[in-house]
């Protein structure tokens, strides 16, 4: 990592009321594209934000590929050592979580943490540093994470815009390149991620309040995982006892790797009560359809976008048809899981498209369950698009 001197270059901003007065208030990045002279500011790089009168209101980093000035310190002196700060009061905070114990977790989370731009996860003795722009890691000291004492630190700069479209720039900052999987913990569960290799490491802990209600309430029931992924959800399924386990996923490797966390867990994925389908979700929802084939829980956690196949999927103008697809295989009082992990969506949003969804068919349902954020996950007051992924349970009358 990078150390700076107090003495850096920088460009400077200056801001009317009232977004000067939500700088005050603790906004922790601004849209750079709405900004006065934006086209200016075509590189990344440190920006000094003053109000109108010429007084510092914060140290802002310029992110022209994600469309963002991250507010990085109000310290004037020295923003690195606030920043440093930050990160100490972040981690601090999680040492309170009894679920945190020994378990895969998240240490930062961006604006929720006031460190916009920058997320910081914890696999046990490995830790994923993932930035919005490589250029980051200039606000960040060496010593910032030596209180961690990791044996591995992953670097992963998920950068955004045409030119880092699809791509991923990672690695080893600290410690041997990690390139096979390791072992982690989740509510007594094991799991397998892969902190190198792919942008996700094959297991999202923000559903982790959402796999709990799986484990508890899956006795018996016939369990469907749409965009099953690595099966997690299905494996706290398995476990919690369900009769009959089918996940569904494009990705021959997804599903492989499925299988590898069953028999993690001692569980045989060949037996007749798993189905592991690969197949396009679309197709396989008509396929069921035509068997008439119904399920008391069917899980839909899917992507943002997905091309797989002849399918394609957007999330943001599709969900409310598979949400009819799946409604349509959902038992009489059986639950539908639905997620959306996009930052512009909302609960409001989220409950719409179930609702269009339910009226497309004529079926009657009613969201039951609201998941909130999970405590490592928070969520900044002025900030909601650090929502992160919102989850809700419908269930079919």
């Amino acid at each position: 990592m990078m150390t700076l001197s107090t003495e850096f270059q920088f460009k400077t901003l200056s801001l009317l009321p009232p977004l000067s007065l939500r700088i005050k208030e603790g906004l922790p990045r601004l849209i750079l594209d709405r900004l006065s002279g934006s086209k200016q500011f075509t590189e990344s790089g440190w920006l000094r934000i003053e109000d109108g009168d010429g007084s510092f209101l914060s140290w802002g980093f310029v992110d022209p590929d994600n469309n963002a000035v991250h507010l990085i310190s109000r310290s004037e002196a020295d923003p690195i050592t606030d920043v440093t700060s930050r990160f100490a009061t972040a981690i601090n905070k999680r040492a309170a979580f009894k679920i945190l114990q020994g378990e895969a977790h998240r240490l930062v989370n961006s604006t929720g943490d006031n460190l916009s731009g920058i997320t910081l996860d914890s696999y046990g003795n490995a830790l994923v540093l993932s930035l919005e722009n490589r250029t980051l890691v200039k606000c960040l000291r060496d010593e910032t994470l030596d209180c961690l004492k990791p044996r591995h630190i992953v670097l992963k700069v998920r950068g955004k815009g045409r030119t880092y479209r699809g791509k991923i720039s990672q690695h080893s900052l600290f410690g041997k390149p990690m390139e096979e999987k390791i072992c982690v913990q989740e509510s007594g569960i094991r799991y397998l991620v892969q902190p190198m290799g792919s942008l996700d490491t094959g297991l999202f802990f923000d559903l982790r309040g959402a796999r709990k209600e799986f484990l508890r309430h899956a006795e018996g029931k016939s369990v469907l995982n749409l965009f099953s992924y690595t099966g997690a959800f299905s494996l706290a399924a398995a476990i919690g006892g369900a009769r009959l386990v089918v996940s569904v996923d494009t990705s021959a490797e997804c599903q492989q790797w499925a299988r590898e966390n069953f028999r993690l867990n001692n569980l045989d994925p060949e037996d007749e009560r798993f189905r592991f389908v690969k197949d396009n979700v679309f197709h396989y929802l008509d396929k069921l359809a035509k068997y008439s084939e119904t399920y008391e829980c069917i899980v839909l956690d899917p992507p943002a976008r997905s091309m797989a196949g002849t399918g394609r999927f957007y999330l943001k103008s599709d969900l409310h048809k598979l949400v009819s697809l799946c409604l349509r295989l959902l038992s009489q009082n059986g639950r539908l899981l639905v997620t959306d992990n996009t930052h512009l969506g909302t609960e409001d949003k989220l409950a719409h498209m179930i609702r269009k969804g339910a009226a497309e068919v004529n079926i009657s349902c009613s969201i039951v369950k609201i998941f909130e954020p999970e405590p490592d996950f928070p969520v900044h007051p002025l900030w909601p698009k650090g929502h992160g992924v919102k989850a809700m349970v419908v269930e079919r009358a």
